[in-house]
């Protein structure tokens, strides 16, 4: 199956979703299952760069988590890197 922002075929996506990071902190975007709310392991969790703008394309009756990434969150992905 097709990694959510790389779907080529019109008729695999029904919305589009436009993910602007515009204030100075980066943005995950995580697809989950509606029913169980669970992260979609065959779509992993993007992250929108700061000052930066991705489409993601929602299909399939998934949902997204917008999560904007936080100073002290950040500084933990360092940390476990």
């Amino acid at each position: 199956m097709a990694h959510p922002s790389t779907c080529e075929k019109e008729t695999d996506m029904t919305t589009t979703v436009i993910v602007k990071a515009n204030h100075g902190w980066p943005v995950d975007v995580t697809p989950r299952d509606p029913k169980t709310g669970e992260a979609l392991d065959h779509y992993p969790t993007q992250r929108v760069e700061p000052n930066t703008e991705r489409m993601v394309h929602v299909h399939s009756g998934m949902d997204l988590l917008i999560h904007e990434v936080q100073p002290d969150e950040i500084k933990s992905d360092d940390d476990g890197a």
